[in-house]
């Protein structure tokens, strides 16, 4: 029964998985092909002549580099777009794991086969991490392929580096809405609750920057950890990880804690 809940959460995943694969690589497809076509530091030189806290808040705390294509990936691709595919695969995955089952009535049925809430809940877990590995490794796949084949330089350490953060960001807040999920049983409460954090944590990470009162709030923003530290330029950072592996395990916990004891009567 384990394994039928985790590889049934799976199967069901197989045709968005395609479509996931399929739409990145096509996206890194044609960006890297026009971005191999193209004269970046004419860019660079416009873009130098924009505001610093205008490049800090598009780009992150490390601004707009368009001077390669690892600067261009770095400020664009790994600041938004990715980011965003992530966490939705994540936080969808999470927040209707325990709740969906609720709202339709079936948890009660799936629960009086002989399994615990414990391995019930550890099952939807381990299913939304795949899943956002998955969505990482894909990001990886695409970039390191494509950078070979379009012969651009793009350093396969910092590329490990900055889709490895990018998995620990999405199972962060995936654990957010699946313990929200516990708590709330409603599958919309804890998609919207856990993507509206994301979007807060990415404008705290891009805003605080600009001003110096606010600067340390950036501390407070798994966005921060995330990409503070220019991962795909220098690699992987000695302690960043530490806030994700702590916020993973904090709210898996609690959310085994608060499933367990959940009247779904």
């Amino acid at each position: 029964m384990l394994s039928t809940i985790l590889l049934k959460s799976l199967w069901d995943f197989k045709k968005a998985a395609i479509y996931w694969f399929v739409g990145i690589f096509f996206l890194a497809l044609y960006i890297m092909f026009v971005l191999s076509s193209i004269e970046l530091d004419a860019f660079q030189t416009v873009l130098d002549s924009f505001p610093k806290a205008l490049t800090q808040f598009i780009g992150g705390e490390s601004g707009i580099d368009f001077s390669s294509i690892s600067g261009f990936l770095n400020a664009q691709i790994f600041t938004i777009m990715a980011p965003i595919m992530v966490i939705a695969v994540a936080v969808n995955s999470g927040g209707k794991s325990t709740a969906s089952e609720e709202t339709i009535k079936s948890l009660d049925i799936i629960l009086s086969a002989p399994i615990s809430r414990e391995s019930f809940i550890i099952q939807k877990i381990f299913s939304m991490t795949t899943k956002t590995l998955f969505i990482a490794i894909v990001h990886w796949f695409s970039y390191f392929i494509l950078g070979i084949a379009f012969s651009q330089s793009i350093p396969n350490e910092g590329l490990i580096a900055i889709c490895f953060n990018l998995f620990l960001m999405g199972i962060s807040f995936g654990m957010i809405s699946i313990f929200i999920g516990t708590l709330s049983g409603n599958a919309s409460q804890a998609v919207g609750i856990g993507g509206a954090l994301a979007l807060i944590s990415y404008l705290i990470a891009n805003i605080a920057p600009l001003v110096d009162s606010l600067n340390n709030t950036k501390y407070f923003s798994l966005f921060y950890y995330y990409k503070g530290s220019d991962p795909l330029k220098t690699g992987f950072h000695s302690w960043h990880w530490a806030p994700f592996l702590a916020i993973t395990l904090i709210f898996l916990i609690l959310s085994i804690y608060q499933f367990r004891k959940r009247n779904l009567l």
